[in-house]
């Protein structure tokens, strides 16, 4: 099952640096009394921390590509990383942990494969994921403007495409931070599980389905739970998404699990009807069946396949 996506406006800085070492070496100099001489209290400016109901997180302070400063928190994690018997289940909450998290740097991908059909065009290469593949993937990313608003803000959630077999929240295209300085929105992104990691189906209770989809249901209970303390209005949550975003944006809608966890809906390229984006439950077995045989496990889906597969090098399973 499922799809990609708009280019942030990233700002050029020209800078014209004379041939002398003489002013560099006094820049650099000034660089450091400037370092040794920042306040405290500058400094703490520059950090933030949020409580969450698992815990503490912090993030940094930026500036979008127009000068304005944003908060920002990479990778939260919002459930147990779906590993060992956990793959191919649906997503379980994550326990609370008792130390500040760091929320500084991005996640790792969900593991998936990598397009290299046109060598080293950009066009299909910035579409691949940027970060570390593993699977423990399930984290969402959180942009906030600064300084925040007294009033709760509206909070945009979104879905990345990539046919749902590959697609990450990290890419350079993804990055909120111009969207929330310019509209005075916060932003939410996370990571799901793609191909058959996310979504191989025995079509039996053992291996139900859909885990990918469950994954982003999860990470909207998450925003339900805690976005407030991020300045956001949990009433006020718009679900967006494009290509196979838009696809899962639209099975939320339909489904009575998910429609009561956001207010709107917008789908881009995309839909939950698009041919792409579901399969029979038949071919869904004849897929698993295929998986099966080709990794060299039973294919009668049962527990010994279900054994089996977890088992096996997840590169080989997308």
């Amino acid at each position: 099952m499922l799809q990609k996506n708009p280019q942030p406006f990233h700002a050029m800085i020209f800078l014209l640096l004379a041939s002398s070492g003489a002013i560099l070496r006094c820049v650099s100099v000034l660089q450091k009394e400037n370092a040794r001489n920042v306040p405290a209290s500058e400094k703490e400016e520059l950090e933030t921390v949020v409580n969450t109901t698992k815990g503490m997180v912090k993030g940094f302070i930026t500036n979008s590509s127009l000068e304005k400063a944003v908060r920002v928190f990479y990778g939260i994690p919002y459930a147990q990383p779906p590993t060992g018997k956990r793959r191919f289940r649906r997503a379980s909450s994550k326990q609370p942990w008792t130390d500040v998290f760091e929320a500084t740097v991005k996640p790792n991908s969900c593991v998936q494969t990598i397009d290299d059909t046109y060598g080293n065009f950009s066009g299909s290469v910035m579409w691949n994921a940027n970060t570390n593949m593993s699977e423990d993937c399930l984290k969402l990313n959180v942009w906030t403007p600064v300084p925040s608003s007294k009033k709760p803000l509206a909070v945009l959630v979104w879905i990345y495409g990539g046919g749902f077999y590959s697609g990450t929240s990290t890419l350079d295209v993804y990055d909120a931070r111009n969207l929330v300085s310019e509209e005075d929105v916060i932003v939410v992104s996370m990571n799901y599980r793609v191909a058959s990691l996310g979504f191989l189906s025995f079509g039996n209770e053992l291996v139900p389905g859909n885990a990918g989809l469950y994954d982003q249901h999860m990470a909207l209970k998450w925003v339900r739970d805690n976005i407030a303390a991020f300045g956001g209005d949990p009433h006020r949550v718009t679900l967006f998404g494009e290509s196979a975003g838009a696809g899962s944006v639209a099975l939320h809608v339909l489904s009575p699990l998910s429609r009561r966890l956001f207010k709107r809906a917008i789908l881009q390229s995309g839909s939950g009807i698009a041919p792409w984006a579901f399969r029979s439950k038949r071919k869904a077995r004849e897929a698993a069946r295929k998986l099966a045989r080709a990794l060299g496990c039973p294919t009668a889906l049962d527990n010994k396949t279900l054994s089996c597969l977890r088992k096996k090098d997840p590169k080989d399973i997308v």
